[in-house]
């Protein structure tokens, strides 16, 4: 059975873009597209009509941007990927000590989560099967993680497998913002305490 068209999503009054704003318009395009696909749990059924609705413009402003709704789709969550990656690339080039860019982009990945509940559900809540390039992106966030580990397990002397030290890592993370989220109710330690107690149990403290 075909999955049912997403169009009954909240529809608002946007003004017409003013000249030398349409870039804003694509990127509301891209945010409106990825809270659906966050919202439905994947990208099927979800009509061009329906993310235009939720921008606020009508689908004849969305063909200005984009051909049709898979390749606004398939920007969007490549868009949330990229957004992802900037992320993660500011808080590991703001220094060059490894363990302080760890924890710089530990705490940079809990706030975009958490800031970002719709684009983060797009990245790792829901199977999308990626394009080619998005994929690319993709494996880009991870390898910051596993440069950063390696860094760090080369400074402590240690020789387990990088790889594996950094999906735990990242399995770690994810379980921080995903219950934060979820729960926000409950009073969690803060998200620094949280990520030293991941550090010093996973043994990548700085050596003495």
């Amino acid at each position: 059975m075909a999955s049912p068209t997403i169009d009954s999503t909240v529809a608002h009054t946007r003004q017409r873009s003013a000249r030398g704003e349409g870039e804003q318009l694509r990127t509301d395009l891209l945010v409106a597209a990825a809270d659906l696909i966050a919202e439905h749990g994947s990208v099927d059924g979800i009509s061009l009509r329906a993310i235009a609705r939720r921008t606020g413009v009508s689908p004849t402003a969305v063909y200005r941007h984009f051909s049709d709704h898979t390749e606004l789709l398939q920007a969007s969550v490549r868009h949330c990927w990229e957004s992802f990656l900037r992320v993660l690339e500011d808080a590991r080039d703001g220094g060059d000590d490894a363990f302080e860019s760890f924890d710089r982009c530990g705490f940079a990945y809990a706030a975009f989560a958490l800031e970002n509940p719709g684009q983060y559900r797009v990245l790792f809540s829901h199977h999308i099967d990626l394009e080619a390039e998005t994929s690319v992106v993709a494996n880009a966030t991870f390898m910051i993680l596993v440069e950063l580990v390696q860094r760090m397990l080369r400074a402590c002397d240690d020789d387990r497998s990088t790889h594996f030290v950094a999906v735990q890592v990242h399995t770690w993370i994810h379980g921080i913002v995903d219950l934060s989220s979820s729960h926000p109710d409950v009073e969690w330690p803060s998200i620094d305490s949280q990520l030293l107690g991941l550090r010093q149990s996973l043994g990548l403290e700085r050596p003495a």
